[in-house]
């Protein structure tokens, strides 16, 4: 504007678009909502007023060049592909409502000073905005270190948790074991099967099927408990369970079901299966002996035998009737199994 000798009206307008202009907007910008839409129609505004400053020059070369590179840099950074066509678009409506009220005339030579001031602001402008995304860039990485880093984190304290989760349903599955399981012989106790044979007989009712129990007294264990000691009773009582384990089926229930009463519950076997059921099991304990300390200890056992649907259809009534059934083993010289309603053998 120098040496063009421009007049007061021009250097008016220079000192409210670059001294005044500025803060003007940074104030509109910090009081609305929308700060982001406010930047972006500032950036417009500057685009088409960059326009309008090149063309009332003259459009000399290097301030149009500096101009309108730093630009659309800007509406390139900000906006992507849609700021590079509205950069263009913005400049030249500037241009054209500047030579509209001027009228247009070309003056593109620039002196020395002035391209050296164009080129150095040109070189600062962008070493700065280059600046400021190298600073942005190592911050993105900063937060992206740190996301990651969280993000690990996350991930090691969800693997803790699952391991913790996979230990307490283990721990609940091992309690709950504990719970139904009796500690000296292993086998089921009294309050799992109170539940099991409910599920077993309801099971029998809807299909129709049978079910056989059994219920057996190791016959005279007072007897080894007071000639022998408690400890030898106990070895006696878990070689028994064992054994009974060993000879169960799969999806036969077996059970302590108290002192030294043992229950066994089989499903779908009806009642003359049951019979020769505990035939085999009188034989494998006539031949069995507990083996403690320096002793070979003797077994035999008692079998009250019940089953449904020929004596009862409810677990109260099953275990009533074999209960009856084994006192009348017991009651004709033990050692021998007997159904509920008939006679013991050798009677």
């Amino acid at each position: 504007m120098l040496p063009q000798n421009h007049g007061p009206v021009l250097w008016a307008l220079f000192v409210l678009q670059f001294l005044v202009y500025p803060h003007l907007a940074q104030l509109h910008t910090a009081r609305v909502a929308d700060r982001e839409r406010a930047e972006m129609h500032n950036l417009v505004i500057d685009s088409v007023l960059s326009g309008a400053w090149a063309a009332g020059l003259g459009f000399p070369l290097w301030i149009s060049v500096a101009l309108f590179l730093a630009t659309l840099l800007n509406h390139a950074i900000t906006r992507g592909m849609t700021g590079v066509v509205i950069c263009p678009l913005a400049v030249s409506a500037g241009a054209l409502a500047s030579t509209t009220v001027i009228a247009f005339h070309v003056s593109t030579d620039t002196d020395g000073l002035v391209t050296l001031s164009s080129i150095i602001g040109l070189a600062v402008y962008l070493s700065l905005m280059g600046i400021e995304f190298f600073t942005y860039i190592r911050r993105l990485h900063e937060v992206q270190s740190a996301v990651d880093h969280q993000k690990n984190t996350l991930e090691e304290a969800n693997a803790a948790l699952h391991e913790q989760i996979f230990q307490i349903h283990d721990l609940q599955e091992k309690l709950r074991e504990q719970a139904n399981r009796d500690s000296l012989t292993g086998l089921f106790n009294r309050r799992y099967l109170e539940g099991t044979l409910e599920r077993e007989l309801a099971r029998c009712r809807r299909e129709g099927g049978p079910l056989t129990m059994l219920l057996l007294d190791i016959d005279y264990f007072k007897l080894v408990n007071d000639t022998y000691g408690h400890q030898a009773g106990d070895e006696v009582l878990r070689v028994f369970g064992q054994a009974l384990q060993e000879c169960s089926r799969a999806e036969d229930i077996v059970c302590r079901y108290g002192g030294e009463e043992f229950l066994l519950v089989l499903p779908k076997m009806p009642l003359s299966i049951g019979r020769e059921r505990a035939t085999q099991l009188l034989e494998l304990f006539r031949r069995t002996t507990v083996p403690f300390e320096n002793l070979r200890i003797p077994v035999t056992t008692s079998i009250g035998i019940s089953a449904t649907p020929d004596h009862s259809t409810t677990a109260e009534g099953l275990i009533r009737c074999a209960d009856q059934a084994l006192y009348h083993a017991k009651s004709r010289g033990r050692n021998r199994a007997v159904a509920f309603g008939e006679a013991a053998p050798g009677d």
